[in-house]
């Protein structure tokens, strides 16, 4: 398993996104919520992705503050 590295720290929304290097081809981005202690990892191995990664966790953000997070959530519980 690769170790990631961190390339840098953005804040969005009050959200901390951490940018890292997988080393190889490939990027993460963790978006820490303030005063949660669970975390998303979004991933590829796209050697030009890190943009599209960082516009996909800006936008979950968006989704969870302006309140289409929580829908989705139900819609996926009365599926599943």
């Amino acid at each position: 398993m690769r170790r990631f590295r961190q390339v840098s720290v953005r804040v969005y929304r009050e959200h901390r996104l951490e940018v890292l290097d997988d080393r190889g081809t490939g990027w993460a981005v963790r978006i820490h919520a303030p005063g949660i202690p669970d975390r998303v990892v979004l991933r590829n191995s796209v050697p030009n992705g890190l943009a599209v990664l960082i516009e996909e966790a800006m936008r979950q953000i968006d989704r969870r503050l302006d309140g289409a997070w929580a829908e989705t959530r139900v819609v996926r519980q009365a599926c599943g």
